[in-house]
């Protein structure tokens, strides 16, 4: 039922991306200045597209750019500004209650981080924007540990029907022909939730 709405999203963000600096010598300088990360700490460094979520009513995706900062305690996305990184969300592996995925590990081009208060859905791209599973990979491994779980299946474990729709007038396309329109409100829950 949503699966075109994810399709549509994914094809959107892979399409449209700039780079960011990462994989140069004074660019692992910079992010450990900027962003006050040990090289030691660092597990994998990555560009993503990323969208975060408040539990409720589903609100679309604005997907934004960023460089995802997986070490081995946190998540940090920073956005980067000639020449200086900012951090724009750190969550902590402790943060997080659970991930999801589309369909197995080696072949979804994103990922779901759900936390108490908030999901953020992340896709990870190599330096030519195809998705990154081998990245995405080791983000899921870093984040889901002592015991969590990655659920595999479809948006049903974490978009509901709240049963209520939303009733708005449009207008059909190349015409001066208004209809109806009646759009389900879908709320977003934590599926990690007992």
């Amino acid at each position: 039922m949503y699966l075109p709405f994810i399709a549509f999203v994914t094809l959107a963000l892979l399409t449209g991306c700039t780079a960011i600096p990462y994989d140069k010598p004074q660019d692992q300088l910079s992010i450990q200045r900027d962003l006050s990360v040990k090289p030691e700490e660092i597990v994998t460094i990555t560009q993503v597209d990323w969208c975060s979520y408040a539990y409720g009513e589903l609100t679309p995706c604005h997907p934004q750019e960023a460089l995802a900062i997986q070490t081995r305690t946190k998540l940090i996305l920073a956005s980067y500004d000639k020449p200086h990184y900012k951090k724009i969300l750190g969550m902590q592996t402790r943060e997080v209650t659970c991930a999801h995925l589309q369909t197995p590990i080696d072949t979804a081009p994103n990922l779901f981080l759900f936390t108490q208060a908030y999901a953020v859905q992340i896709w990870p791209v190599d330096p030519s924007f195809k998705p990154d599973i081998a990245k995405k990979k080791l983000i899921v491994d870093t984040m889901v540990q002592s015991g969590k779980r990655t659920l595999v299946g479809t948006e049903n474990d974490y978009v509901r029907d709240s049963g209520q729709v939303r009733s708005g007038m449009a207008i059909i396309p190349n015409t001066a022909i208004p209809y109806s329109t009646r759009t389900p409100i879908l709320h977003l829950i934590n599926p990690c939730s007992p």
